[in-house]
């Protein structure tokens, strides 16, 4: 393999300055169906990488999400009607920020990052798998100023759109973990929920104590905050 020759000397700034001038446009190459025969166009992953790949070779630098932060995690469901047949469909929705960073390859400690958001919904539970490939494509798209051919200000927008839903109740709140790691927080003092026991000893599920102390005090609340409410309605 031959031998990429650099400037080491460069600083961060002026690889990815070097990198945005290299850089041509890229084609809108993947068709997203959105059904009944429906659909647009749009960047890829691979396009974007494909670009930007070589040309951060040439100049040093590498890029990575350095971090990511789920901000919301639902499994939402609907209901379908095929034949006159009803059933539900279970769709899994992520919210994600992702800190993604630039480094110099010759000098690690100097770095640029991102900040990007992106959502991601899918009923095959790939949603989170969505969310962070958006973050990571804008990333890369916004740093190095990559072109599209068009410009999203030209469709004008319409406010009936963007209406928020009056009947909409908030969801019980909780830290976005595995299925089975769920971490359940008070709406009271913020404080996670813990491993509660019933008056037998057994242990009540975070679930379970969650839905029923909101279903009680219209809220969910830990044991602590339960408890201070029995003794205020108790005087």
């Amino acid at each position: 393999m031959e031998e990429i020759k650099r400037d080491t000397a460069l600083n961060i700034y002026q690889r990815m300055a070097a990198i945005t001038a290299d850089l041509n446009t890229v084609g809108k190459n993947l068709h997203v169906d959105t059904g009944k025969g429906k659909g647009y166009k749009a960047v890829s992953e691979r396009d974007i990488i494909d670009n930007v790949k070589p040309l951060e070779a040439k100049y040093g630098v590498y890029s990575y999400p350095a971090s990511r932060t789920v901000l919301e995690s639902e499994r939402l469901e609907s209901e379908t009607n095929y034949n006159g047949v009803t059933g539900k469909k279970t769709t899994f929705f992520e919210r994600v920020e992702t800190v993604y960073r630039f480094v110099n390859i010759d000098n690690p400690d100097e770095y640029i990052e991102t900040t990007t958001f992106a959502e991601g919904i899918d009923a095959q539970d790939k949603g989170s798998g969505k969310a962070m490939t958006y973050a990571d494509k804008y990333a890369l798209m916004k740093m190095y100023k990559i072109s599209t051919g068009d410009d999203p200000d030209a469709d004008p927008s319409n406010d009936e759109y963007y209406r928020k839903p009056t009947d909409r109740k908030p969801p019980v709140q909780y830290d976005a973990k595995p299925k089975d790691e769920l971490v359940y927080r008070c709406e009271k003092c913020n404080h996670p929920l813990t491993i509660y026991y019933d008056d037998n000893g057994k242990p009540i599920s975070l679930r379970k104590w969650a839905e029923g102390s909101k279903k009680k005090f219209g809220m969910v609340l830990c044991k602590p905050c339960v408890d201070a409410v029995n003794t205020n309605e108790d005087k």
